[in-house]
Formats: C-alpha cells, sequence, structure tokens
C-alpha cells in the first residue's frame, strides 16, 4: 500500500503566503494603486480631454494607464464612466518600444487576474490584432505613430489614450473616433520635442479656460514621492537647461531658441486712434501667401526713430484683388495711404503661364510695392534691436494690440533644430530660424530692412541723410525722400478733422510716453 500523500505542512503554507505578499507588495495590481497628489487630480478630471504632462518618471505614463484600466473594468474610484463593455484605444510611439517594453508590461502589472479571461493574459492577448479583451468583454486596441493614417480611422471608441505626443492629424482622426459616444482622451507626455502644435492648442487652451473642455495636470519629478531625490539628481545633473526643464519639471521649451528673447508684454500697447498717427510717416509692409496667409502691416515712424506697428490683414486664400481692396478699405479707416509699400522681393517673379507677377498684380490694384532686402538674419538681428529697452526702459519697437497674428508668430518663433537629439548633441545649434508660423514676422522683417541701426538716430544728420537716399533709389523717387516726415492725404481724412499742431499721440501717451 503505497504511503500517504503528505498536504504542506505549516512552513510550506506560511512561506507561499509570503512569497505572495512579497510579489504583490513589489509588483501591486490596481487594487494597490496608490497615486500621488497630481495623479488624483488627473483622474479626478472630468473634462472631456486632459493633458498630464510631466518629467521623466513623474508618473504620468502609471496614471494613465490606470486610468485606461479603471474605463474598461467601469470601477473608477473618482467618478462614473460608461458602463463595460468599453471600447478603449491606447497609441504609443511605436510597437517595439513604446507598445512592447512599456505600455503592456504597465498593463500586466496593473490588470488584476480576474479581470483577464480565465486568468491569462495568454488567452485575452490577441497579437494579430494587437488587441487585449478582458473578461468582462471589454477591448483595449494598441496602436502606434508609426501607422499609416487611415489604421486610425474605424468604428467609436470611449477613451483614447495617447502615450507620448502624438502627431496632430493622428490626433483628430482618433478623437473623431469619439462623437458617437462622447467619449474621452487623454495624452500623457513628457514634452522632449519642445513647443509644438500640443503646445497652442491643447495646453494654451487648458491653461488660459480652466474651466473648458481640456484640463491641463503639470507634474515635475520632485512631486512623485516614490522615487528618490538622489536620483532626480542624479539623473537631471549634466542635462542643459532647456533639457532639465522638458525631463524635470515637465514644461515646454523651445529646443532651438527663440529668435526674439526681448519680446515681451512691454512691447505690446492697447490699439490706437489712428486719426493720433496721420502726421507721422508710415509704411505698410506684406509677405505674400496663398495657401500660406498673406500678412500686411502698418508701421508709423516717430521723429526720434521710434516704431508703432499698428494694425495688421492676415489672411490666406484670397486672390490680389482681394487684398488689395482690403488694404484700400484700412488706408481709409487709417485716414490716409502710407508713404510707401514694401514687400517680398519674390513677388517680383514672373508666373510662366501669364508672364506677370505678384508685384504687378498690385500695381494694376494702384498698390505700388518696393522690394525689400531679403537677408534674414541681418533682419533679425534689427528687430531684436528695436525690441531693446532704451534709456527710459521703453522698447524703440511697439506693437498694437491689434495685430494678434503678429504678437502670436513672434512669442513663437524659434530657431531650427537638428531632426534628432543625436544631431542635437553632435552639431552647433542652427543659425537659422525654423520656416513655419512667420508670415507676419517676415512682413515685418521686410519693413525693418528699410530702418537704420538704432545708433542712426535722427541728430545723426549723415546718417539718416544716408538713409533717405537708399529709400529714394529704391523706390525711384524723383524729389527728395525724408522717410522722418508726415505725408497727410487730405482726401482720406474724416470729414470735419484735420490735425491742428501736435496731435494727441504725439504730445503724450501713458503707454508710449512723451515723443
Amino acid at each position: 500500500m503505497p504511503p500517504k500523500k503528505q498536504g504542506p505542512n505549516l512552513d510550506e503554507i506560511l512561506r507561499t503566503v509570503s512569497d505572495g505578499l512579497n510579489r504583490a507588495s513589489t509588483t501591486p495590481n490596481i487594487l494597490g494603486y496608490r497615486p500621488h497628489a497630481k495623479q488624483i487630480r488627473f483622474h479626478q478630471s472630468n473634462a472631456p480631454g486632459r493633458l498630464y504632462i510631466g518629467g521623466n518618471r513623474s508618473g504620468k505614463t502609471v496614471g494613465g494607464v490606470n486610468e485606461d484600466i479603471w474605463w474598461a473594468l467601469g470601477t473608477h474610484p473618482y467618478k462614473q464612466t460608461p458602463r463595460p463593455p468599453i471600447r478603449g484605444r491606447v497609441v504609443g510611439v511605436d510597437f517595439d518600444n513604446g507598445i512592447e517594453k512599456i505600455l503592456k508590461p504597465q498593463f500586466a502589472r496593473w490588470l488584476p487576474p480576474s479581470s483577464l479571461i480565465n486568468g491569462s493574459w495568454t488567452d485575452s492577448y490577441y497579437a494579430t490584432t494587437k488587441t487585449l479583451t478582458l473578461a468582462n468583454g471589454s477591448t483595449i486596441e494598441f496602436m502606434s505613430y508609426v501607422q499609416d493614417l487611415a489604421k486610425f480611422a474605424g468604428t467609436s471608441r470611449h477613451f483614447i489614450h495617447f502615450d507620448e505626443e502624438p502627431p496632430k492629424p493622428i490626433f483628430n482622426e482618433c478623437k473623431a473616433r469619439l462623437i458617437d459616444t462622447g467619449g474621452h482622451w487623454w495624452i500623457s507626455e513628457t514634452p522632449v520635442e519642445g513647443m509644438t502644435w500640443v503646445y497652442d492648442d491643447i495646453y494654451i487652451p487648458g491653461v488660459t479656460d480652466p474651466a473648458g473642455r481640456i484640463q491641463v495636470i503639470q507634474v515635475d519629478m520632485t512631486e512623485n514621492p516614490y522615487i528618490s531625490r538622489v536620483e532626480i539628481d542624479s539623473f537631471l545633473d549634466g542635462l542643459d537647461p532647456k533639457e532639465r526643464q522638458a525631463r524635470g519639471e515637465g514644461k515646454f521649451v523651445h529646443l532651438g531658441g527663440l529668435v526674439f528673447k526681448h519680446f515681451g508684454p512691454k512691447c505690446v500697447v492697447d490699439s490706437v486712434d489712428p486719426r493720433k498717427l496721420v502726421g507721422l510717416r508710415q509704411w505698410a509692409s506684406m509677405d505674400h501667401g496663398l495657401n500660406a496667409p498673406t500678412a500686411w502691416l502698418w508701421h508709423a515712424l516717430y521723429p526720434n526713430g521710434s516704431v508703432l506697428t499698428f494694425d495688421e490683414h492676415y489672411e490666406s486664400g484670397w486672390t490680389v484683388s482681394q487684398h488689395a481692396s482690403r488694404v484700400h478699405l484700412m488706408n481709409q479707416e487709417h485716414h490716409r495711404p502710407p508713404t510707401y509699400y514694401v514687400g517680398d522681393p519674390a513677388i517680383k517673379q514672373r508666373n510662366a503661364e501669364t508672364g506677370h507677377s505678384i508685384q504687378f498684380a498690385y500695381q494694376k490694384e494702384g498698390i505700388p510695392i518696393v522690394l525689400a532686402n531679403n537677408e534674414v538674419r541681418a533682419g533679425i538681428d534689427r528687430m531684436n534691436d528695436y525690441m531693446l529697452s532704451d534709456d527710459q526702459g521703453r522698447p524703440t519697437w511697439l506693437i498694437s494690440s491689434k495685430c494678434t497674428n503678429l504678437i502670436w508668430e513672434l512669442q513663437r518663433y524659434r530657431w531650427k533644430t537638428w531632426a534628432t537629439a543625436k544631431l542635437r548633441d553632435k552639431n552647433n545649434p542652427m543659425e537659422e530660424p525654423h520656416k513655419k508660423n512667420d508670415h507676419a514676422v517676415d512682413s515685418s522683417r521686410y519693413f525693418f530692412s528699410f530702418m537704420p541701426d538704432l545708433a542712426l538716430r535722427e541728430d545723426n544728420t549723415p546718417d539718416k541723410a544716408e538713409l533717405n537716399r537708399r529709400v529714394a533709389g529704391m523706390i525711384q523717387a524723383s524729389t527728395p525722400v525724408d522717410v522722418y516726415k508726415g505725408n497727410v492725404d487730405q482726401s482720406l481724412q474724416t470729414t470735419g478733422w484735420a490735425p491742428a499742431g501736435p496731435t494727441e499721440w504725439q504730445a503724450v501717451d501713458e503707454n508710449v510716453g512723451i515723443f
């Protein structure tokens, strides 16, 4: 008779329990998830869109994945979510790293075995479709940013989680999948790519309208209580200041650096009544575009050499005739035409079919445009000089708050960067600006190509005379030119009004001061 099989003794039972507790303490599932303060804010938000932006190891991916799991299980502890089965989508940078090495291990860690089919990841995950199906029928599909845009179409989803920054076309296509369900989306990212479309379209709306449809939760590495401060300092040590801000604090930075570092609130003044500017020399500058915007700007010059950019026209898809009509209308609103029109030198190029140029088309509409100097770096340097404060603390170039597109572009205009971090590390910073969202900037640069260096002030007669000669030559003037002398067109003035001596603007203005 075989010996009777003995059951586990007490020591073995205790050892098994101890091993289980050790595993649970080192790799807890969602039942052991203890979110830190910023993660709780993220989970509590009811906004349809959320940007959870943080430094490396700040807990953003962990928070995002646990949010995914709560939605899929229907067990969200902080708010009401749709009842399962839920259709979710999680999108990572690529399959080899973003999905296989980061996201899937996070789901395997935090999903309780009881939520899987037969308690098994193998039975729940279908590799061919990259879809995880839970025991309650909820599904989570894994996709990556390297896939074709068409792959992101299909049926509706209840939630979509983007881990790291998505390309804008993929983001938009995924958002369309949420329309039927009134679903939510969230992005968990470290902003290592700098001020991209996410900054403009998601971050800025989120921070300027906290009660809107987008909420921004920003977290610093040091706000994660589960990582050592020694390890944080070790990681950040040696990073350049910009990368430290992005990777440590989760802040958007211009990796290439801002072109106009001196631009700020002090450069912007309230909208100005154009009648106060009639007696001043005025220029209008333009940068031409068809699919891209055409940008017209109006500038007034003060006798001391200061500049006020006081109005703008900014439209895309218009014909030259439409732009010209708008320019003439704005001149009437200003009570005078500008003394000179200056523009992009490329407008002199003739069309191969018509033989005409953009410059000729504007000339036919009664707008003669002088061609500017297109030396980019010299123009940028001059614009930066005019933004510096004078001895009274005022910039020499002021911009009306009406010029919203110019202000928007100046705040974001940056130097071009190398395509990868490896190239950035191997090469010197690039010396040319990033050619995007620069139409109003280029328009103002063409104007400043005619302005003197700041050393050439009004009391410097030989230099002023040289500037006048240069402008006269460019416009083929038959009479002497004085770029600082006012030129008033009486026919465009409001009936019954005419400047009598110094205008109110020329005398005193609380924003600009005394000229």
